[in-house]
Protein backbone atom coordinates (compact mmCIF):
# COMPACT_ATOMS: atom_id res chain seq x y z
CA UNK A 1 0.00 0.00 0.00
CA UNK A 2 0.73 3.71 -0.65
CA UNK A 3 1.22 5.47 2.64
CA UNK A 4 1.04 8.64 0.79
CA UNK A 5 -2.55 9.23 0.40
CA UNK A 6 -4.08 12.91 -0.65
CA UNK A 7 -7.28 14.70 -0.08
CA UNK A 8 -7.97 17.79 -1.10
CA UNK A 9 -11.46 19.46 -0.34
CA UNK A 10 -13.09 23.14 -1.08
CA UNK A 11 -15.65 25.30 0.56
CA UNK A 12 -16.34 27.19 -2.96
CA UNK A 13 -14.92 29.36 -5.35
CA UNK A 14 -16.41 32.98 -5.49
CA UNK A 15 -16.04 36.66 -5.59
CA UNK A 16 -13.02 38.38 -3.13
CA UNK A 17 -15.62 39.45 -0.42
CA UNK A 18 -14.72 41.18 2.85
CA UNK A 19 -15.53 38.49 5.83
CA UNK A 20 -14.85 39.11 9.24
CA UNK A 21 -12.55 37.54 11.20
CA UNK A 22 -15.82 35.47 12.88
CA UNK A 23 -16.93 34.59 9.55
CA UNK A 24 -13.19 33.31 8.72
CA UNK A 25 -12.68 31.23 11.93
CA UNK A 26 -15.89 29.30 11.12
CA UNK A 27 -15.19 28.78 8.07
CA UNK A 28 -11.60 27.71 8.82
CA UNK A 29 -12.82 25.57 11.83
CA UNK A 30 -14.94 23.80 9.63
CA UNK A 31 -12.75 22.96 6.87
CA UNK A 32 -10.79 21.44 9.27
CA UNK A 33 -13.12 19.32 11.20
CA UNK A 34 -13.97 18.06 7.53
CA UNK A 35 -10.51 17.31 6.58
CA UNK A 36 -9.56 15.45 9.79
CA UNK A 37 -12.97 13.25 9.37
CA UNK A 38 -11.64 12.47 5.71
CA UNK A 39 -8.07 11.99 6.23
CA UNK A 40 -9.42 9.98 9.52
CA UNK A 41 -10.32 6.96 7.01
CA UNK A 42 -7.34 7.09 5.06
CA UNK A 43 -5.12 7.46 7.95
CA UNK A 44 -6.57 3.92 8.61
CA UNK A 45 -6.36 2.62 4.79
CA UNK A 46 -10.20 2.89 4.53
CA UNK A 47 -11.33 4.19 0.67
CA UNK A 48 -11.28 7.37 -0.79
CA UNK A 49 -14.83 6.62 -1.44
CA UNK A 50 -15.42 6.86 2.28
CA UNK A 51 -13.40 9.90 2.79
CA UNK A 52 -14.85 12.34 0.36
CA UNK A 53 -18.25 11.17 2.03
CA UNK A 54 -17.01 12.02 5.16
CA UNK A 55 -15.76 15.16 4.56
CA UNK A 56 -18.82 16.90 2.14
CA UNK A 57 -20.79 15.66 5.12
CA UNK A 58 -19.18 17.88 7.31
CA UNK A 59 -19.24 20.60 5.27
CA UNK A 60 -23.00 19.99 4.55
CA UNK A 61 -23.40 20.32 8.05
CA UNK A 62 -21.87 24.10 8.38
CA UNK A 63 -24.08 27.06 7.66
CA UNK A 64 -21.83 29.25 5.85
CA UNK A 65 -21.18 26.68 2.76
CA UNK A 66 -23.99 26.76 0.09
CA UNK A 67 -24.61 23.47 0.61
CA UNK A 68 -27.26 20.91 3.14
CA UNK A 69 -27.57 23.27 5.76
CA UNK A 70 -26.71 26.85 4.78
CA UNK A 71 -28.00 25.92 0.66
CA UNK A 72 -29.10 29.21 -1.06
CA UNK A 73 -33.15 29.51 -1.39
CA UNK A 74 -34.62 29.01 -4.99
CA UNK A 75 -37.46 32.04 -6.48
CA UNK A 76 -40.21 30.29 -4.30
CA UNK A 77 -38.20 30.98 -0.78
CA UNK A 78 -37.01 27.03 -0.72
CA UNK A 79 -34.29 24.96 -0.72
CA UNK A 80 -33.19 22.78 -3.89
CA UNK A 81 -30.22 20.28 -3.33
CA UNK A 82 -28.10 18.20 -5.23
CA UNK A 83 -25.00 16.43 -4.64
CA UNK A 84 -23.02 13.43 -6.62
CA UNK A 85 -20.45 10.67 -6.04
CA UNK A 86 -18.36 8.59 -8.06
CA UNK A 87 -15.69 5.75 -7.10
CA UNK A 88 -13.59 5.73 -9.58
CA UNK A 89 -12.04 2.44 -9.12
CA UNK A 90 -15.57 1.43 -10.41
CA UNK A 91 -17.11 4.26 -12.32
CA UNK A 92 -20.06 3.88 -10.41
CA UNK A 93 -22.17 7.55 -9.73
CA UNK A 94 -24.76 8.78 -7.73
CA UNK A 95 -26.70 12.34 -7.98
CA UNK A 96 -29.64 13.37 -6.54
CA UNK A 97 -31.29 16.80 -7.40
CA UNK A 98 -34.41 19.07 -6.33
CA UNK A 99 -34.27 17.81 -2.90
CA UNK A 100 -35.84 19.34 0.00
CA UNK A 101 -35.90 17.59 3.09
CA UNK A 102 -32.74 15.57 2.60
CA UNK A 103 -30.37 16.73 5.79
CA UNK A 104 -26.98 15.50 4.12
CA UNK A 105 -27.48 15.04 -0.12
CA UNK A 106 -24.19 13.47 -0.28
CA UNK A 107 -25.07 10.51 1.88
CA UNK A 108 -28.21 10.53 -0.48
CA UNK A 109 -25.78 10.24 -3.82
CA UNK A 110 -24.49 7.54 -2.05
CA UNK A 111 -27.53 5.78 -1.62
CA UNK A 112 -28.65 5.92 -5.17
CA UNK A 113 -25.42 4.53 -6.30
CA UNK A 114 -25.12 1.55 -3.85
CA UNK A 115 -29.02 0.62 -3.44
CA UNK A 116 -30.13 1.39 -7.29
CA UNK A 117 -29.79 1.06 -11.01
CA UNK A 118 -29.84 4.48 -11.75
CA UNK A 119 -27.07 7.38 -10.98
CA UNK A 120 -29.65 10.11 -11.32
CA UNK A 121 -32.87 10.68 -9.12
CA UNK A 122 -34.62 13.76 -8.19
CA UNK A 123 -36.89 15.19 -6.34
CA UNK A 124 -40.17 13.64 -4.67
CA UNK A 125 -39.31 10.09 -6.10
CA UNK A 126 -35.61 10.73 -4.65
CA UNK A 127 -37.21 11.79 -1.13
CA UNK A 128 -39.66 8.87 -1.05
CA UNK A 129 -36.46 6.30 -2.07
CA UNK A 130 -34.43 7.46 0.03
CA UNK A 131 -37.37 7.10 3.27
CA UNK A 132 -37.63 3.33 2.47
CA UNK A 133 -33.85 2.54 2.98
CA UNK A 134 -33.30 4.94 5.75
CA UNK A 135 -36.49 4.76 7.65
CA UNK A 136 -34.05 5.81 11.03
CA UNK A 137 -33.61 8.50 9.63
CA UNK A 138 -36.94 11.15 8.94
CA UNK A 139 -36.23 14.29 6.34
CA UNK A 140 -35.81 17.23 8.02
CA UNK A 141 -38.55 20.27 7.18
CA UNK A 142 -37.43 23.85 6.07
CA UNK A 143 -36.80 25.48 9.38
CA UNK A 144 -33.47 23.29 9.52
CA UNK A 145 -32.38 24.92 6.56
CA UNK A 146 -33.36 28.66 7.03
CA UNK A 147 -30.17 30.97 7.63
CA UNK A 148 -30.63 35.20 8.07
CA UNK A 149 -27.96 34.98 5.40
CA UNK A 150 -29.99 33.31 3.01
CA UNK A 151 -32.61 35.10 3.06
CA UNK A 152 -31.41 38.19 2.44
CA UNK A 153 -29.76 36.77 -0.06
CA UNK A 154 -33.03 36.28 -1.82
CA UNK A 155 -34.74 39.08 -0.75
CA UNK A 156 -31.96 41.26 -2.18
CA UNK A 157 -32.09 39.30 -5.29
CA UNK A 158 -35.65 39.61 -5.47
CA UNK A 159 -35.55 42.86 -5.43
CA UNK A 160 -33.10 43.67 -8.37
CA UNK A 161 -30.32 44.06 -5.60
CA UNK A 162 -26.52 43.46 -6.92
CA UNK A 163 -26.35 40.49 -5.00
CA UNK A 164 -24.27 38.24 -7.20
CA UNK A 165 -24.58 34.48 -8.05
CA UNK A 166 -20.83 34.27 -7.37
CA UNK A 167 -21.28 35.27 -2.97
CA UNK A 168 -18.52 32.80 -1.45
CA UNK A 169 -19.00 30.44 0.34
CA UNK A 170 -20.09 28.45 -2.92
CA UNK A 171 -20.32 24.64 -4.10
CA UNK A 172 -18.02 21.84 -1.76
CA UNK A 173 -16.75 19.30 -3.25
CA UNK A 174 -13.85 16.46 -2.35
CA UNK A 175 -11.08 14.94 -4.11
CA UNK A 176 -9.09 11.75 -2.68
CA UNK A 177 -6.43 9.11 -3.48
CA UNK A 178 -6.16 6.38 -0.76
CA UNK A 179 -3.48 4.04 -0.25
CA UNK A 180 -4.15 1.26 -2.02
CA UNK A 181 -4.48 3.86 -5.24
CA UNK A 182 -8.30 3.93 -5.53
CA UNK A 183 -9.80 7.61 -6.42
CA UNK A 184 -12.91 9.33 -5.56
CA UNK A 185 -14.80 12.64 -5.98
CA UNK A 186 -17.89 14.22 -4.08
CA UNK A 187 -19.46 17.70 -4.71
CA UNK A 188 -22.75 19.12 -3.03
CA UNK A 189 -24.72 22.05 -3.34
CA UNK A 190 -27.56 24.55 -3.08
CA UNK A 191 -27.40 26.02 -6.32
CA UNK A 192 -27.92 29.64 -7.42
CA UNK A 193 -29.50 32.13 -5.25
CA UNK A 194 -33.39 32.70 -6.79
CA UNK A 195 -33.07 30.31 -8.92
CA UNK A 196 -36.47 28.54 -10.75
CA UNK A 197 -38.55 25.62 -9.19
CA UNK A 198 -36.80 22.28 -11.05
CA UNK A 199 -33.69 23.69 -11.69
CA UNK A 200 -30.45 21.20 -11.98
CA UNK A 201 -26.69 22.70 -11.84
CA UNK A 202 -23.68 20.74 -13.26
CA UNK A 203 -22.88 19.26 -10.11
CA UNK A 204 -25.75 16.60 -10.43
CA UNK A 205 -23.93 15.48 -14.04
CA UNK A 206 -21.10 13.37 -13.82
CA UNK A 207 -18.64 15.01 -16.75
CA UNK A 208 -19.71 18.81 -16.01
CA UNK A 209 -18.81 19.85 -12.64
CA UNK A 210 -17.14 16.85 -11.39
CA UNK A 211 -15.37 13.12 -12.77
CA UNK A 212 -13.50 10.46 -10.89
CA UNK A 213 -11.94 7.24 -12.83
CA UNK A 214 -9.07 4.97 -12.24
CA UNK A 215 -6.43 7.57 -12.85
CA UNK A 216 -7.89 11.21 -11.63
CA UNK A 217 -10.98 12.51 -9.58
CA UNK A 218 -12.06 16.25 -10.13
CA UNK A 219 -14.48 18.47 -8.69
CA UNK A 220 -15.91 21.63 -9.70
CA UNK A 221 -17.14 24.83 -8.35
CA UNK A 222 -18.66 28.17 -9.92
CA UNK A 223 -21.64 28.97 -12.53
CA UNK A 224 -23.86 25.33 -12.84
CA UNK A 225 -25.17 26.38 -16.38
CA UNK A 226 -21.65 27.40 -18.27
CA UNK A 227 -20.33 24.07 -16.61
CA UNK A 228 -23.15 22.18 -17.87
CA UNK A 229 -22.54 23.80 -21.26
CA UNK A 230 -18.79 23.54 -21.82
CA UNK A 231 -18.84 19.86 -19.95
CA UNK A 232 -15.50 21.43 -17.78
CA UNK A 233 -14.78 18.01 -15.73
CA UNK A 234 -14.99 15.72 -18.86
CA UNK A 235 -13.10 18.38 -21.18
CA UNK A 236 -10.16 18.24 -18.40
CA UNK A 237 -9.97 14.99 -18.50
CA UNK A 238 -10.01 14.52 -22.47
CA UNK A 239 -6.67 16.71 -22.09
CA UNK A 240 -5.41 14.93 -19.47
CA UNK A 241 -5.76 11.51 -21.26
CA UNK A 242 -5.39 12.45 -25.44
CA UNK A 243 -3.30 15.44 -25.28
CA UNK A 244 -0.72 14.64 -22.95
CA UNK A 245 -1.67 17.88 -20.55
CA UNK A 246 -0.25 17.86 -16.91
CA UNK A 247 -3.72 17.09 -14.62
CA UNK A 248 -2.60 21.76 -14.04
CA UNK A 249 -2.18 22.17 -18.23
CA UNK A 250 -5.84 20.59 -18.31
CA UNK A 251 -7.07 23.02 -15.56
CA UNK A 252 -5.68 25.52 -16.71
CA UNK A 253 -6.64 25.26 -20.30
CA UNK A 254 -10.15 24.54 -20.01
CA UNK A 255 -10.51 27.53 -17.47
CA UNK A 256 -8.75 29.49 -20.01
CA UNK A 257 -10.92 28.59 -22.83
CA UNK A 258 -13.99 27.73 -21.46
CA UNK A 259 -14.24 30.23 -18.52
CA UNK A 260 -13.35 32.90 -19.37
CA UNK A 261 -15.60 35.95 -17.28
CA UNK A 262 -17.47 33.25 -15.34
CA UNK A 263 -15.85 33.04 -11.26
CA UNK A 264 -14.61 29.13 -11.21
CA UNK A 265 -12.72 26.69 -9.25
CA UNK A 266 -11.41 23.24 -10.02
CA UNK A 267 -9.58 20.73 -7.37
CA UNK A 268 -7.97 17.83 -8.82
CA UNK A 269 -5.83 14.47 -7.80
CA UNK A 270 -4.65 11.99 -9.95
CA UNK A 271 -2.98 8.34 -9.67
CA UNK A 272 0.80 9.82 -9.53
CA UNK A 273 -0.71 11.87 -6.47
CA UNK A 274 -0.28 15.39 -8.25
CA UNK A 275 -2.60 17.74 -6.86
CA UNK A 276 -4.41 20.56 -8.41
CA UNK A 277 -6.25 23.69 -7.00
CA UNK A 278 -7.25 26.33 -9.59
CA UNK A 279 -9.41 29.56 -9.50
CA UNK A 280 -9.90 32.45 -11.90
CA UNK A 281 -12.05 33.56 -8.75
CA UNK A 282 -11.42 35.84 -6.36
CA UNK A 283 -11.41 33.72 -3.08
CA UNK A 284 -11.71 29.84 -2.66
CA UNK A 285 -11.19 28.33 0.32
CA UNK A 286 -9.81 24.50 0.65
CA UNK A 287 -7.78 22.51 2.33
CA UNK A 288 -5.35 19.91 2.02
CA UNK A 289 -3.75 16.69 3.36
CA UNK A 290 -1.06 14.23 1.60
CA UNK A 291 0.16 11.87 4.44
CA UNK A 292 0.90 13.72 7.85
CA UNK A 293 1.20 16.85 6.07
CA UNK A 294 -2.02 19.81 6.32
CA UNK A 295 -2.11 22.57 4.93
CA UNK A 296 -4.80 25.35 4.71
CA UNK A 297 -5.42 28.88 2.41
CA UNK A 298 -7.02 30.44 0.10
CA UNK A 299 -6.71 30.10 -3.72
CA UNK A 300 -4.85 31.28 -5.39
CA UNK A 301 -3.05 34.29 -3.22
CA UNK A 302 -2.26 32.51 -0.68
CA UNK A 303 -1.98 28.80 -1.60
CA UNK A 304 1.34 27.62 -1.34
Amino acid sequence: MNPDYMLIIHGGAGEDMMLNPQVIGVIEFALQTALTLGSQVLQQGGKSLEAVQRSVEALEDCFLFNAGKGSVLNKDGKNEMEATIVDGATSRTGSVACVQGVKNPIRAARCVMENSSHSLMVGDGAEEFLQKLEKKEKPVGPEYFYTDIRHKELMAKLGGGSTSTNNHPQTVGAVALDCRDGLAAASSTGGLVGKLKGRVGDTAVVGAGIYADDKLAITCSGDGDVFLRNTVAQKIASLYYHKGHSLRQACREVMNENLKGVCAGVIAVDIKGDAVIETNGGVMSVASARGAAVCFGTAPTSWP
